[in-house]
């Protein structure tokens, strides 16, 4: 009676922490509430005879069939809980999670975070870099570095240097002084993650004279924010926004030559035609590096893709006063659509 009042406690105590930490539902698996809090970087991980079984749950086993229940750390520092049942019960349980995850598609790709959400970076950039005394022009520094499973900044390198050393000074001093990041990861392997960061410079007080500048120049701000969004949400899906709309940067002819692209699934776009269309790569996370203007009312998105580095380029057309994209070329001069 003494042994099934403990086992009753514990998984009490496991469910209570499953049901803070799991992440996923009926038709999204892993359905991240940005931004990520301290208690989520903090995932409970379940242990079925020392094996972690993805998406098995602890309501998915009876509870008479659970012999022994011990919670402690893993070999990789998580908190976890170590539960014995029987061979049959390990084999009923491995069949019953293929059978309820058999049309999910599941992504165990970790997020990570900036605390407050990714948007606070650029913010903090912006409040902390320091400008070297005399320096004259404006330049992009990418600087690479990467994130421990603390969330601790490390190993920062310039990937794209300035000619000017005080510039990378600053950009490495930059990345260095930046707080932890907030790291979760739903496998219980943790590992460091990769990342690089464009970090822009400018002369103090310039101003530059072009005459009368564009509709197309003076809306950039809007056009860039809608393209990165357009990046984060779908093209790469490192972010999941609810009130992004892709109509709001995509023509509806351009809309519909994606959607006609897309033999998978007959209401989405085809997005991935935007990227280096590249299989595999290494783990360094996906992200859009630069947005720029060009000629003929253009945009040049640079871009790193599993590690593989290269560009789309969009063209934009005004409709209501609005800039959105009507056409795209992605690397090599191939036009996918």
């Amino acid at each position: 009676m003494k042994k099934l009042f403990l086992i009753s406690l514990i998984i009490g105590q496991a469910c209570i922490a499953f049901a803070q930490n799991y992440c996923g539902n009926d038709t999204i698996v892993r359905e991240i509430q940005f931004p990520l809090t301290e208690q989520d970087t903090k995932p409970v991980f379940y242990y079925f005879n020392n094996e972690w079984i993805a998406e098995a749950r602890l309501d998915m086993v009876e509870t008479d069939s659970i012999s022994k229940m011990e919670v402690k750390n893993d070999e990789y520092g998580n908190r976890a809980v170590f539960i014995t049942v029987s061979p049959e019960t390990l084999v009923k349980l491995k069949s019953d999670v293929r059978e309820a995850n058999k049309n999910r598609w599941i992504n165990y790709d970790p997020i990570c975070e900036f605390p407050g959400g990714n948007g606070k970076l650029r913010e903090w950039i912006n409040e902390n870099i320091r400008i070297p005394e005399g320096y004259k022009g404006h330049e992009r520094v990418i600087v690479k570095f990467n994130v421990q499973p603390d969330g601790s900044v490390t190993d920062a390198k310039l990937f794209r240097p300035s000619k000017n050393d005080a510039a990378n000074a600053e950009a490495l001093r930059l990345v260095n002084a930046m707080p932890k990041f907030r790291v979760k990861y739903c496998t219980p392997k943790r590992a460091p993650l990769h990342f690089m960061l464009p970090i822009m410079f400018k002369e103090p007080g310039t101003i530059f004279i072009r005459g009368e500048e564009s509709a197309f120049i003076k809306q950039f701000p809007t056009i860039e924010a809608r393209i990165r969004q357009l990046y984060e949400n779908l093209v790469f899906a490192t972010v999941k926004d609810p009130d992004f709309k892709i109509a709001d940067i995509c023509t509806a002819d351009f809309l519909q030559r994606l959607k006609k692209a897309n033999d998978y699934d007959p209401d989405g776009y085809a997005t991935w035609l935007l990227r280096s269309g590249m299989q595999d790569g290494d783990d360094t996370p996906s992200i859009v590096l630069s947005i720029l203007p060009r000629k003929d009312n253009k945009v040049l998105v640079n871009w790193e893709d599993m590690g593989h580095l290269g560009s789309t380029t969009f063209s934009m057309t005004e409709s209501d006063g609005e800039w959105k994209i009507c056409d795209a070329t992605v690397p090599k001069g191939f036009n996918p659509l």
